[in-house]
């Protein structure tokens, strides 16, 4: 894939997203996206490849759904809420 350092960070840059819908309009979406959340916060692990899911047009993508612990609280985490919870839960199957 193709990335640049800038500073201390690495960046994405669109020939990264570029190569990764390719690969994607050809193979399909290979690992899941991974979506954890407790009561309090969820995070979404896949943000390039739900982006380039959307660019391609796709109505359906694989997910893992994990219930997390509340600590330790990742930096990504957004806030959950109530109703988004209960859809989770059942995803989830509890």
């Amino acid at each position: 894939m193709d990335r640049e350092t800038v500073g201390s960070a690495l960046v994405d840059t669109p020939r990264h997203l570029d190569a990764l819908a390719e690969d994607i309009a050809r193979h399909g979406i290979r690992t899941s996206l991974r979506l954890g959340f407790c009561e309090d916060f969820g995070t979404l692990d896949g943000n390039h490849r739900i982006a380039v899911a959307l660019r391609l047009g796709l109505t359906t993508v694989p997910v893992t759904v994990i219930r997390e612990p509340s600590t330790p609280r990742p930096a990504h985490a957004r806030p959950m809420r109530a109703a988004d919870f209960a859809v989770l839960a059942a995803a989830a199957g509890e």
